[in-house]
């Protein structure tokens, strides 16, 4: 066991430099949330047509940082998992070659091979533990797509080939009670109200917004927090730490 936890010191490195990126990412989301002027803007138009108020928010795009930072962030907890499965060949390889750690969506004969060759010579106990956080277990698509390290391959992926996109989110919206029964959301989220009770629209200035992160069309976004659990399931829940 000593000489298996003394493998694992450069995938644990990895992990610690992944949790600086995390306190970096979280610095600078805060700061956005934070700047002036707001991060989202309110804008207004009158639809004398149908005698509406509508009502579209508009977010700032957050700094480049923010989504290099998620970048670095990822890349460091996929090497953490990769470097993990080349320690581990190394105790029975002097120089293990093509090693990986596997993360595969589906259950077939080819993946299943996939992941023999990515494990060679690691463990029996290990390979059964990777073959057990596959995200092909997932019973359905969403199961699958909500895996931590199905989502973690994906943003890697994306990340190798173009800008992370980021996304505003709304996460707090207050609305005067008295308005509720008046105000309707269209499908492209524009909120409109009577344009006769125009001018007694007041929308709380303080509004509470979320940068999100991912692919809508790849079906996975996710915000800070979504992220805290993708770290947290790697260095603590199905990834480095379960091997020692």
């Amino acid at each position: 066991m000593r000489k298996l936890q003394a493998s694992l010191a450069d995938p644990f490195l990895k992990t610690t430099r992944a949790k600086k990126h995390l306190e970096d990412l979280r610095t600078e989301l805060t700061a956005f949330y934070e700047s002036e002027p707001r991060p989202y803007t309110f804008l207004g138009q009158d639809d004398l047509e149908h005698q509406r108020y509508r009502i579209r928010i508009e977010f700032r795009d957050a700094p480049d940082n923010v989504w290099l930072i998620a970048g670095d962030l990822f890349y460091c907890l996929r090497s953490s998992l990769d470097q993990l499965v080349w320690s581990l060949a190394s105790l029975s390889l002097a120089y293990p070659e093509g090693t990986q750690f596997p993360i595969l969506n589906v259950d077939n004969t080819e993946n299943r091979k996939r992941l023999v060759k990515q494990t060679t010579e690691i463990p029996a106990d290990a390979v059964s533990i990777i073959d057990e956080l596959q995200p092909y277990h997932g019973r359905d698509a969403a199961e699958i797509r909500s895996n931590p390290l199905w989502r973690l391959n994906l943003m890697c992926n994306i990340d190798k080939h173009r800008r992370i996109p980021i996304h505003g989110n709304m996460v707090d919206f207050k609305i005067p009670k008295s308005f509720l029964e008046f105000v309707t959301f269209d499908g492209d989220g524009i909120m409109s109200v009577p344009l006769s009770m125009k001018n007694k629209m007041k929308l709380d200035p303080n509004l509470l917004c979320k940068v999100v992160f991912g692919d809508f069309s790849a079906g996975v976004d996710f915000d800070l927090e979504g992220i805290e659990r993708i770290y947290t399931f790697v260095t603590n829940g199905g990834g480095v730490r379960i091997f020692v």
